[in-house]
């Protein structure tokens, strides 16, 4: 359900990315990219167990595609790069108590994965390098901040309420 949440949420960011890029340019629309990955990081932080965050982040670029997304499967490979990043830090970790080591790798797999589709799919490599380096980190950046350290509120917030028997 929270997938499916997320999936229809992004389909609203989608509408307003253009007008947003226009606005902040090629390099600070990497600001949002956080919020994108939510749906990959979420799950894994909320319940920390094998291929949730894979399947959360699928489930939310289906949404996405199906709640009328103008970017199509391109949105699907996002997801399932998204996935990936979250999944391999997760296992590096073997599924134990998420620690900050994991949300770094996860940030960093996240960005590595979903810029190396950029690369190919949206001509991620036709930039100079300094863009190409400002970018990566500003991505870093919202990864971490606005993907990692809101899902963490989210989980200490739903604990709270006692949606989840852990949480801290």
């Amino acid at each position: 359900m929270m997938s499916g949440v997320i999936g229809v949420v992004f389909t609203f960011l989608d509408s307003m990315y253009n007008p947003l890029s226009n606005l902040l340019g090629p390099i600070l629309i990497s600001s949002t990219f956080g919020i994108y990955a939510l749906s990959a990081i979420l799950p894994g932080v909320l319940f920390n167990k094998p291929m949730v965050s894979l399947i959360g982040a699928i489930f939310a670029a289906g949404i996405n595609i199906l709640t009328g997304n103008p970017y199509g499967i391109h949105i699907m490979v996002a997801g399932i790069c998204q996935g990936l990043g979250m999944e391999v830090a997760l296992y590096l970790n073997k599924y134990k108590k998420i620690n900050i080591w994991t949300y770094l790798i996860a940030s960093i797999l996240i960005v590595l994965f979903v810029t190396t589709r950029d690369y190919f799919v949206f001509s991620f490599g036709a930039l100079t390098l300094n863009i190409k380096i400002i970018t990566v980190i500003i991505r870093f950046l919202s990864t971490f901040i606005l993907g990692i350290i809101f899902s963490k509120l989210i989980r200490v917030a739903l604990s709270k309420v006692g949606l989840l028997s852990y949480g801290k």
